[in-house]
């Protein structure tokens, strides 16, 4: 698993970000290809992204809802609805 640095994630042009209310939000797409991970299933947010001048409204999410996405057990939903209704 690729470690992130904030610092050199803001410094890098192919990640695209804002801030918004003091905090840094990545577009999860980007952050898919920078990591070269399946980010499917991380909580976003859309909101109104800048690129050359056009605004898109793009998915985005924090780099925290990210990290805790990546560190979550891959099934670790599928083994808790399999087993909550065992009798």
């Amino acid at each position: 698993m690729k470690k992130i640095k904030e610092a050199e994630l803001r410094k890098d042009s192919s990640v695209n970000k804002i801030q918004f209310d003091k905090e840094w939000f990545y577009v999860v797409h980007d952050m898919e290809d920078y990591l070269n991970e399946d980010l499917t299933g991380v909580e976003t947010v859309t909101l109104p992204i800048s690129i050359d001048g056009v605004k898109f409204n793009m998915k985005c999410s924090t780099l925290e809802d990210i990290e805790r996405f990546r560190q979550k057990e891959p099934l670790e939903d599928f083994k808790t609805s399999v087993f909550r209704n065992k009798r």
